[in-house]
């Protein structure tokens, strides 16, 4: 039997700038079984002030994500200062 590599594609769903959003996002994508990836980048206006902080998920879980991450925004498990990006 040979064994074939499949290739995962990573969509940025969401960014915000909270450390403890990106803690809760991820425990509860992993609660569901998404694999998720939190990447965090400096803001090419002011480097020493803001870092933007993007979770992506799986290309093909970004709807449950996305309605992971909106029932934590209506429950207030995270904050609302974030925005979606796809």
């Amino acid at each position: 039997m040979e064994l074939m590599a499949s290739r995962i594609n990573f969509i940025d769903l969401y960014s915000f700038g909270n450390e403890l959003d990106a803690s809760v996002i991820e425990t509860l994508m992993e609660d569901y079984d998404i694999s998720c990836s939190v990447r965090t980048l400096n803001s090419p206006h002011d480097a020493d002030e803001y870092f933007e902080k993007r979770i992506a998920v799986e290309e093909d879980k970004v709807e449950n994500a996305r309605r992971i991450i909106n029932a934590a925004l209506r429950n207030g498990v995270i904050s609302k200062e974030g925005r979606f990006r796809a």
